[in-house]
């Protein structure tokens, strides 16, 4: 954590409010090297567990940051959830799934842990400060600067800032000053949350005890722990269930708990819910501040991480020059759709786990009676092969409605198998670097690219990487490191994707995304027309 008693007079990018999403975000830009300053209304980080599930693309976010490594081993690496019926019996079960993006689908998590690596990486970074007790009174977009009033223990300073990402939580002050509404509904239902300790359950599934009269969710945590999540039942208030008292009781039929076992107790309204603008000018909305989703799905944190993963890599654009401020806007063409389609998932998952009365246990029993005559739709369903794919359907690509091949991957999250190098294994976010890379996959491609870097956007300084056989890494070839990267991949079936772009160019965005698929004859048309993105004001 950066000991800062001054608040800079300007800064390129201030991010408000340093929870994960906030932090994600202020690490990716420090990591590509724009000046970063963190403000927190807090006095301090907070110590308390609150988000319990990374997925494999929040990871991803992470490893860009340069937090994957110091954080991971701390976490609970997930099996698939369990689903149990009335009776205790387990009536569907879901797999680890593949790691096709690098890592594990699901991380049960401590977040203040993944907070202070994420400060930790922040520290090491002379670009960055994290600023606590310091709290926005005031923010307006000139057109030419944003200026903000801060109180930073007590004492008020103006800020100027040419970007501010409003990080700053479900009760955002940037979204209430800037008068934005928050559209969509709000759960009847309260759940009681207790986080324990020393929890004699140590597999690491997470259960869904869907039952009609009180459902309920076990959920792993690190060292032992475990959370449990209780639908309050009407008539019940919030003073008298958590009374620790009350607490045993509604155990006791799960594990015998004395009080030094209770980490956490909370009450938790789920809401559904997105901001009518995820943007407004130069201020963008992020993580809690644009978007609330039910925690069925173990989405919330990670929507806001993939916000932070597309949103900073627009920002240091165009805090460099290197874009038109309309970039910006494309935050929200790209996300928008995909955030509702994750509360809308998170909103399923809990009418599977949560049914209202005995005719819906019923249908829900004969539905998957049904479904275990085809294995294909059990695991659609309760698999969550529904989950919406990492894919944008508009945004800142060339190419997007009309693909040059099948399978196209542009417009999607590329997959992330191991590289073997003249190094050594890596993953392949970590051959890339944070920047845009040119992948190739043919000695042909590569000599074209090669010979054309001056050519193929130099004003993003692409990384060129050929991802072709062993025999060429010790082939000879005119063009010589580090004009183009070499490596073989490993895990066939994670790159197959790949694959379809065999005898193209692939343009990869800093977040993941494939931008751009073109043969060399078509160079000249896609570099114009990606360019054009950049500073499309229609965004």
């Amino acid at each position: 954590m950066t000991a800062a008693t001054q608040l800079p007079a300007f800064s390129p990018v201030v991010v408000i409010g340093a929870g994960p999403t906030g932090l994600a975000a202020a690490a990716l830009l420090a990591t590509m090297g724009v000046e970063v300053c963190v403000l927190e209304r807090n006095a301090s980080p907070l110590i308390v567990p609150r988000a319990i599930v990374l997925d494999d693309e929040g990871a991803r976010t992470l490893q860009a940051a340069g937090a994957a490594e110091d954080f991971l081993p701390l976490a609970v690496e997930g099996e698939g959830p369990l689903f149990y019926d009335d009776d205790n019996a387990v009536f569907a079960e879901v797999g680890a799934g593949a790691r096709e993006f690098g890592f594990s689908k699901r991380y049960f998590i401590h977040q203040p842990e993944l907070e202070q690596s994420l400060l930790q990486r922040i520290s090491r970074c002379a670009n960055a400060g994290v600023h606590f007790s310091a709290e926005l009174q005031a923010l307006h977009d000139d057109g030419e600067h944003i200026s903000l009033k801060v109180n930073l223990r007590g004492v008020t300073h103006p800020m100027k800032a040419s970007v501010v990402l409003a990080c700053d939580g479900a009760r955002s002050t940037v979204r209430d000053l800037l008068g934005i509404q928050m559209l969509g509904s709000t759960y009847d239902d309260n759940w009681l949350v207790i986080d324990t300790l020393n929890d004699p359950d140590t597999m690491p599934n997470s259960k869904a005890f869907c039952h009609v009269q009180r459902p309920y969710m076990s959920i792993p945590a690190p060292r032992g722990g475990r959370r449990y999540e209780f639908k309050m039942l009407p008539g019940e208030s919030r003073e008298a269930m958590t009374l620790p008292a009350s607490i045993r009781k509604l155990m006791a039929p799960i594990r015998q708990l004395n009080d030094s076992d209770i980490a956490r107790i909370a009450v938790y309204t789920f809401q559904a819910r997105i901001a009518e603008q995820l943007t407004r000018g130069r201020v963008l909305l992020m993580g809690d501040a644009a978007h609330l989703t039910p925690p069925f799905a173990g989405q919330g944190m990670n929507a806001g991480l993939r916000d932070a993963m597309n949103v900073a890599w627009k920002v240091a654009m165009v805090v460099r020059g290197q874009a038109s401020s309309s970039l910006l806007a494309s935050y929200e063409v790209e996300r928008r759709q995909p955030i509702s389609a994750m509360i809308q998932l998170a909103v399923t998952m809990g009418e599977i786990i949560m049914p209202v009365n005995s005719e819906d246990r019923a249908l829900r029993g004969a539905l998957f009676a049904k479904l275990n005559h085809f294995p294909g739709g059990r695991d659609f369903l309760v698999g969550m092969k529904f989950k919406p794919r990492p894919r944008y359907d508009d945004g800142v690509f060339v190419g997007l409605q009309r693909p040059e091949v099948p399978a196209s991957l542009v417009g999607s999250m590329i997959p992330q198998p191991r590289v073997r190098t003249p190094q050594g294994i890596q993953r392949l976010d970590d051959v890339i670097g944070p920047r845009f890379a040119l992948l190739v996959q043919n000695l042909a491609t590569e000599h074209f690219a090669a010979s054309h870097l001056s050519t193929l956007w130099p004003e993003l300084s692409p990384t060129l990487i050929s991802l072709t056989s062993l025999t060429s890494l010790t082939s000879k070839s005119e063009h010589k490191p580090p004009l183009v990267l070499r490596g073989e991949l490993l895990d066939p079936d994670i790159a197959l994707p790949l694959l379809a772009h065999r005898d193209q160019i692939l343009l990869v965005r800093p977040d993941r995304y494939a931008a751009v698929a073109f043969y060399p004859e078509q160079m000249q048309a896609v570099v114009t027309a990606f360019r054009a993105q950049l500073s499309d004001t229609t965004l």
